[in-house]
């Protein structure tokens, strides 16, 4: 079965974000990293009444989902990237991947988040500068740390 595919993360056991699990085709590997379940637990708990109960399994199953699906917007923008002969795989690729895949009903809501996040970092940065600091000192200065 091919790495990638919905079925081939069928009857792996969900992993921690710490693990990770090397495959791939003549001893190259490539690993495997999926969300936290205690973050996707926390989501999950939003989107559901007070009362209600998460299992394990639930939760696993979940974080298996989240990480199929990452990895299918990521391969998606990253080929993108390679056609335009660029290295780099910026929101905005991630947000075409989503809208060619099918998801164009969630790509305006993240161009506005992503909009809206981008005014607040620089808004952020400016007030630090006027007072003093600068919270990029430690970065590379490379203005590419944008989501």
């Amino acid at each position: 079965m091919e790495h990638g595919s919905p079925s081939s993360n069928h009857s792996r056991k969900a992993q921690s974000s710490s693990d990770t699990r090397k495959e791939g085709k003549n001893g190259a590997g490539s690993e495997e990293v999926h969300m936290p379940i205690a973050n996707l637990a926390k989501i999950m708990r939003r989107a559901l009444p007070a009362q209600v109960k998460i299992s394990d399994g639930a939760k696993e199953s979940m974080q298996l989902c989240v990480s199929e699906f990452m990895g299918i917007i990521t391969t998606e923008a990253s080929q993108r990237c390679k056609v335009e002969h660029r290295k780099i795989v910026t929101a905005e690729d991630l947000i075409w991947a989503m809208d060619r895949l099918g998801f164009e009903d969630y790509t305006a809501p993240l161009v506005l988040y992503l909009d809206n996040y981008r005014k607040n970092e620089a808004q952020i940065t400016a007030m630090a500068i006027a007072h003093g600091l600068n919270k990029d000192a430690s970065s590379s200065g490379s203005g590419n740390d944008q989501p």
